[in-house]
């Protein structure tokens, strides 16, 4: 249907239930076509070269894999779902926005309960850290310790 200089489809056209590619282009549709948001089984539709200057939201159209829209005068792709590959201004940004990863915030660390407050000093800078001695020479650690003889 396209280079027919049309500038309005018929209502009975979503009873084309068989129909998946629909190529309006080259025509004079200054609005998009409303029969076309009951025709949730189409896959590719082409709007080429056209007068539009909007689209509506087109999640309704389910099936839908490729939309063409290039040499309108709209300004911007329409909502489509991610699955729609985009033809026409604007759409390379948009298909690159939704395909970047959406940042997430580094995972938040839970609260440490401290089991021993000498780990809690050791941590927050408390108490000077204390050296393990085997325990044969604890004993004379203490004796030779200023203060600590008998």
């Amino acid at each position: 249907m396209g280079d027919n200089r049309l500038r309005a489809l018929p209502a009975e056209l979503p009873r084309m239930t068989g129909l998946r590619g629909l190529w309006l282009y080259g025509n004079r549709f200054e609005e998009f076509p409303p029969a076309l948001l009951r025709m949730g089984r189409l896959h590719i539709l082409d709007l080429d070269r056209n007068r539009l200057g909007g689209f509506p939201d087109l999640h309704p159209l389910r099936a839908l894999r490729v939309f063409s829209y290039d040499h309108n005068p709209v300004t911007g792709p329409p909502r489509v779902a991610d699955t729609v590959f985009l033809v026409g201004e604007g759409a390379v940004e948009r298909m690159a926005e939704r395909d970047e990863p959406t940042p997430r915030p580094p995972p938040r660390r839970p609260a440490r309960a401290f089991e021993d407050e000498e780990e809690e000093d050791l941590l927050i800078g408390g108490a000077a850290p204390r050296a393990l001695e085997p325990p044969g020479d604890s004993l004379r650690a203490l004796e030779g310790a200023p203060g600590m003889g008998t």
